[in-house]
């Protein structure tokens, strides 16, 4: 059987345009996780810092069209799952407080969870998981009551994704698989990177077959990291990682799949402020510049890519890439698609090997494919999605 193979994504999916999703159904992958759902203190719901999901109404604060985007990826084949909560965050601390409220229809939590799936159900998709990601509240009950107001909604499943081995993860396993079916608890997704670097997904290979199997384990390691994105809030400056190439602009008869939208700014500097998650490289028109039909822009105007530049002279013109080194802060080995093809392979060999494995995230992904790391150029990346994807298959085939 093929290898599950997932991928997080945040903001370089959300605001990633068709380019994000022409990209991952090339990858291949066999899960997107939308990643990270905030859940307020009045049950609000942020993706990331977006809210979409108010008082039982799906709307996004910032144009998204997430229900129809990963409608189309599930048609093709791609499982959609929710993450909830991260890595400093209050999120199961606010579930917690939410449910002892009712988790009922008329409830905030109840009616936001449920408004979000059927916006997905309303576009023609669904979400077949939600994915626990809690960090902060390690209280069983309140995982299981989670896990049993989503299941009430209809929500066919829920998945872990743990940090280390803690008894409450294992109770909460075996109370909702009581309740509700061995599928119900559909995946753990067992973080092996940053404060998980180093985890063995055995144990939990042997906690599933100890409890009769029916889960998936999808051990999953961090991808190589930029070391900052468009603009530094700190500095008030251009990220380390932006380099500027004067005189240029997108060659008008190239490849323009991956164009993305174009605004009007008063600077650069203040269209790179402006850029959102999924950009690799705009430029930016200092005069007017006539390109063809449909491709005529005023001075201001900044044009934004994802994906691989193919520059023409543009002497009215700068152009701007996230192409700074890229590195390793989170796995105990590499981050290169080599390296994590290696532990795959290794953690294959297990009494309880993998069912698969995820990349985390997609976004960063994004920020470095155009950095020449891990043997690649900026014209033929190393680092892509689909490298990634083939890392983790490759290794457990």
């Amino acid at each position: 059987m093929p290898a599950n193979t997932r991928i997080y994504a945040g903001g370089a999916f959300a605001f990633g345009g068709q380019p994000a999703v022409d990209d991952l159904l090339a990858a291949g992958y066999s899960a997107l996780i939308v990643w990270s759902v905030h859940v307020t203190p009045t049950g609000t719901l942020v993706l990331n810092d977006t809210q979409f999901v108010a008082n039982g109404v799906y709307q996004e604060a910032q144009p998204m069209n997430l229900p129809s985007r990963l409608a189309s990826l599930r048609k093709a084949g791609l499982q959609i799952v929710f993450s909830v909560g991260a890595g400093g965050t209050q999120d199961f601390t606010n579930i917690g407080a939410l449910l002892q409220q009712g988790s009922g229809p008329g409830t905030p939590l109840y009616d936001n969870f449920n408004a979000l799936k059927q916006a997905m159900v309303k576009a023609g998709g669904d979400i077949d998981a939600v994915d626990f990601d809690n960090e902060d509240n390690m209280d069983t009950s309140v995982m299981v009551g989670f896990g049993a107001m989503l299941a009430a909604i209809g929500y066919a499943s829920v998945a872990f994704c743990p940090y280390y081995q803690d008894q409450v993860w294992t109770d909460t396993y075996t109370q909702l698989r009581a309740k509700f079916g061995k599928s119900f608890v559909s995946a753990i997704h067992l973080q092996c990177y940053s404060g998980g670097a180093g985890n063995s997904p055995e144990p939990w290979g042997k906690m599933i077959a100890d409890n009769g199997g029916g889960t998936l384990l999808i051990p999953g390691l961090a991808t190589v990291q930029a070391p900052s994105g468009w603009w530094d809030k700190k500095t008030n400056s251009p990220g380390s990682g932006v380099a500027q190439t004067p005189n240029v602009a997108m060659y008008g008869e190239a490849d323009w799949s991956g164009f993305l939208r174009k605004g009007n700014y008063p600077s650069a500097d203040a269209a790179m402020q402006a850029a959102l998650g999924g950009t690799t490289f705009f430029f930016y028109c200092r005069g007017y510049l006539d390109l063809g039909p449909g491709k005529r822009f005023e001075p201001g105007d900044a044009v934004f890519f994802a994906g691989v530049p193919w520059w023409g002279s543009a002497p009215q013109c700068d152009a701007y890439t996230l192409s700074g080194s890229c590195s390793n802060p989170y796995n105990s080995g590499g981050a290169c698609p080599s390296d994590l093809q290696q532990q795959y392979a290794a953690w294959k060999t297990e009494k309880h090997p993998p069912d698969g494995g995820f990349i985390w995230l997609y976004d960063s992904v994004v920020d470095c494919l155009l950095a020449g790391c891990c043997g690649g150029t900026m014209k033929q990346p190393a680092t892509s999605a689909l490298a990634y994807r083939q890392a983790i298959s490759n290794g457990l085939s």
